[in-house]
């Protein structure tokens, strides 16, 4: 199980009808993506250049950047623990793009650091409270 996060160039209105939301620009060509990443995330590993993967303190994070050279968006698949917000917003400014919580329909605010929070650590109980109840 894991936290999406989906990282796009620009916020979609999602009160306005599907056909009046204007086109969201691509992220870029997925190799200057990837060096781009790789350079400020220097763990983060790419071997597979539609999947990459970080193992950080407590926390492992998938990169689906998919199989096109051009990149329309990339899903992180969050998983573990920690202090994974930061990680996330370097990825956001790296891109300058924003980040997607799929789990509530809302963009990370990261000048809000408490709220941004609160997602991520209500994912966890989440999480935690469904793995309990199978076990």
């Amino acid at each position: 199980m894991s936290w999406d996060v989906f990282v796009m160039k620009e916020k979609c209105d999602f009160e306005a009808p599907e056909n009046q939301q204007p086109p969201v620009p691509p992220l870029g060509q997925r190799d200057e993506i990837i060096e781009k990443l790789t350079r400020r995330i220097p763990n983060l590993d790419y071997r597979d250049k539609a999947w990459g993967i970080l193992e950080g303190e407590g926390f492992s994070i998938e990169f689906n950047t998919g199989d096109e050279e051009l990149v329309d968006s990339i899903m992180l698949h969050v998983r573990g623990g920690g202090a994974v917000m930061e990680t996330i917003r370097l990825i956001c400014e790296t891109l300058e793009a924003f980040a997607l919580d799929t789990s509530d329909s809302g963009y990370i605010d990261f000048e809000q650091p408490e709220a941004a929070e609160q997602s991520w650590k209500g994912f966890q109980r989440y999480r935690d409270q469904v793995i309990n109840q199978d076990n």
